[in-house]
């Protein structure tokens, strides 16, 4: 692991989705981005933290659960 980066524990967000029975496409039409950018988020393929903060904001998880 590089020094600096933030390392997401994001299967807690996709616990969280499914738990709520939310699919990509509705979290993205709340939240006014593209599904992909939900899919690949809750994948953990890409890491942007401003759309993590979005996602674990809007799915009621704290941030603080998230991060390594």
């Amino acid at each position: 692991m590089s020094e600096g980066k933030t390392v997401y524990k994001i299967e807690l967000l996709e616990k969280k989705r499914l738990e709520k029975g939310l699919s990509y496409t509705e979290i993205a039409e709340n939240l006014g981005i593209h599904k992909v950018t939900v899919s690949r988020t809750l994948k953990g393929t890409t890491m942007k933290p401003r759309t993590v903060k979005l996602l674990a904001d809007y799915l009621g998880v704290e941030m603080e659960r998230i991060v390594q």
